[in-house]
């Protein structure tokens, strides 16, 4: 498992702005499963589950929960499993999804009015037991604690996060307090081998 990573950088006191870069390492994780389940002799079982809290301060980022493409049955063609960001409910092609799916989601701290420049990386590889399979198509999902406020007139704006990196966003919570959900599409190859397969996303974001 990757370690967090993050950089802190500051500008002359003259400016009397505040600028903050940090790019983060998530977990992303799906769990296959054979077609053909087993028989499960008579017995009982005792489950331990995590109990969280997230903890944000001003000018930072912090990874809340991980992309989860539930557990999927493989087949000999393959297919696609795909998370939606505002919701977190999956959709499958080809395939048959069980259990829980769910959206990655980070939790940073700014102002309300305050802007942030985004930049994403839209595209990374699960890896596992076998093949690498490819997590592409990763999007932000919107939601009431930002806004995009970029066009695509000026230097480092564009057309939403989605269309590129470095795009302008406004807190518009009165908190101050934003998160940013995102969701992807997971390309399952054939006859994929069962096991645990983990990827990372990796966002940076530029507090002005």
């Amino acid at each position: 498992m990757k370690p967090m990573t993050r950089g802190i950088y500051v500008d002359s006191a003259l400016l009397r702005r505040l600028w903050c870069a940090l790019c983060v390492l998530m977990l992303a994780a799906v769990l296959l499963f054979p077609a053909a389940a087993q028989a499960q002799s008579t017995g009982s079982v005792v489950v331990a589950q995590q109990a969280r809290a997230v903890m944000v301060t001003p000018a930072s980022l912090v990874a809340a929960q991980p992309l989860q493409f539930g557990q999927i049955l493989p087949t000999t063609t393959g297919g696609t499993v795909t998370v939606d960001p505002i919701n977190g409910s999956c959709a499958a092609t080809a395939l048959t999804v069980l259990g829980h799916c769910q959206f990655a989601q980070f939790v940073g701290m700014g102002t309300n009015n305050m802007n942030v420049r985004l930049t994403l990386v839209t595209n990374s590889d699960l890896t596992g037991p076998g093949q690498a399979m490819v997590l592409d198509q990763i999007v932000l999902g919107f939601n009431n604690t930002v806004s995009f406020s970029g066009n695509g007139a000026g230097k480092g704006k564009g057309a939403g996060l989605n269309k590129g990196g470095n795009i302008r966003y406004r807190i518009t919570s009165t908190s101050g307090i934003f998160s940013l959900n995102f969701g992807g599409t997971l390309h399952v190859n054939a006859n994929q081998a069962a096991g645990v397969y983990n990827g990372t996303i990796t966002i940076s974001v530029q507090y002005q």
